[in-house]
């Protein structure tokens, strides 16, 4: 396994530790777990940001698993904003695996995770509303492209 850097524009939203539970028959994390855990992360750390709940995801994009992570090992979710429209915000998110026995990290996904608002069960332009606009600070909210 190759050493892997963190990123200093992606925050660490949670770690994960790989028990049985989380494994297939040959002892590697299921996909479906960690798609699991990356949508959850995803979703908390927009919530934490742009203070909406009332979101669904609406499509993961780049979705490929590069490294297998096993029993012991510890898995961190890192993410970032990476574009806001008129009622989506979609997050980068990077999941990266640390082998605890040997010290070393390489990165399991970097993917793209969408949410679009809802109100009444339908989209809702929030990132076009007053109080959105009141609560956005730039230095809270990274790196961001919002389109109009």
């Amino acid at each position: 396994m190759e050493n892997y850097e963190l990123n200093q524009n992606f925050e660490i939203v949670t770690r994960r530790l790989v028990l049985p539970r989380d494994l297939n028959g040959h002892g590697n994390l299921y996909g479906g777990s960690m798609l699991s855990w990356i949508d959850e992360s995803s979703y908390l750390y927009a919530v934490e940001k742009i203070g909406y709940t009332n979101m669904v995801t609406v499509s993961l994009e780049n979705v490929r698993f590069r490294s297998p992570a096993k029993m012991g090992d510890s898995v961190i979710i890192l993410c970032r904003i990476y574009q806001i429209k008129k009622t989506s915000i979609t997050i980068q998110t990077k999941a990266i695996v640390h082998d605890t026995k040997t010290n070393q990290t390489s990165e399991i996904i970097d993917c793209f995770i969408t949410f679009v608002c809802l109100k009444n069960g339908k989209p809702f332009p929030y990132f076009k509303t007053e109080e959105f606009k009141n609560k956005y600070n730039k230095n809270d909210i990274n790196d961001i492209l919002i389109e109009h």
